[in-house]
């Protein structure tokens, strides 16, 4: 009993004690912060909510492969414009898909959102889209995480202990390494959240039931002095099995943040709004 609450005591203090350390400076680095992890996280979740508009670049890639089939590769480079308050966002999708089934077609997609509705633009015909309401509530939730990078920083407060804290002389450097059963909740909830049923109709709780995640890797890289995001990068790979049918995901993001607080109105061009024609499901 003595042994299991000194060894307890011995964690709780290694974890209080690695929030409380200042960064490790990088070779070559002169401008050294004092600052804790605790800290620079507390102040880049108070900054990064209050933001008004940013740009993001994104580019992902995903590796499928489906039980003893071939996989199939998709890389999609993501631009998003995106203004709060309210919330109105400008994308442009391009992906291509190489693999089994695919002959490398590439195509590009490009969408705005806003209260009124989600509107896509056909890549093959050119014509735009409004997608049902039920879709575009589901896509306006995912998409209010997107448009605030603090949102991923309050995701992954609960495992500060568990980040590495670096620096430059520009940059705080935090990473976490998210593999194991203790990330697992949290990283079926985010997955779950991006897509819902993967277009199979499987119920989100059957879906994941048999869901490990393995080399899962979060490197966020923060501005010394306003705090805001530069980059989010996820490397991540998952090993599914549902309907007697295994599957293994590798996904490596890699995201951008440019243009805080000075991006343009973003509108929904009137010629989109009356063309666009309603899907019905």
């Amino acid at each position: 009993m003595k042994k299991s609450i000194l060894f307890t005591t011995a964690a709780l203090t290694l974890a209080l004690t690695a929030c409380s350390e200042t960064a490790e400076p990088a070779d070559g680095s002169k401008d050294a912060s004092s600052m804790t992890l605790e800290e620079v996280y507390s102040k880049a979740i108070e900054e990064n909510n209050e933001i008004e508009s940013v740009k993001s670049s994104a580019v992902l890639n995903q590796n499928v492969t489906m039980g003893e089939e071939g996989s199939i590769n998709t890389v999609s480079e993501i631009d998003m414009s995106i203004k709060n308050d309210p919330l109105t966002v400008h994308q442009v999708n391009t992906t291509k898909m190489t693999g089994e089934g695919t002959d490398g077609e590439s195509f590009t997609v490009e969408s705005y959102m806003n209260d009124e509705g989600f509107f896509m633009q056909d890549p093959t015909t050119n014509e735009w889209m409004k997608l049902p309401s039920e879709m575009s509530d589901q896509l306006m939730q995912m998409n209010e995480s997107q448009s605030n990078p603090g949102t991923e920083l309050e995701n992954l407060e609960a495992y500060i202990e568990d980040f590495s804290f670096e620096q430059n002389d520009d940059s705080f450097i935090l990473t976490l390494n998210a593999s194991g059963e203790k990330f697992s909740d949290m990283l079926i909830e985010q997955t779950g959240e991006l897509m819902p049923d993967l277009g199979l109709g499987i119920p989100t709780e059957a879906l994941f039931q048999d869901t490990t995640f393995e080399d899962v890797l979060y490197v966020i890289t923060l501005d010394k002095e306003t705090f805001l995001i530069e980059s989010l990068d996820l490397d991540m790979t998952m090993n599914m099995k549902f309907a007697e049918q295994s599957m293994i995901m590798e996904q490596k993001l890699e995201s951008v943040y440019t243009d805080y607080n000075a991006v343009d109105e973003v509108t929904v061009p009137q010629e989109v709004i009356e063309s666009a024609v309603e899907i019905e499901l």
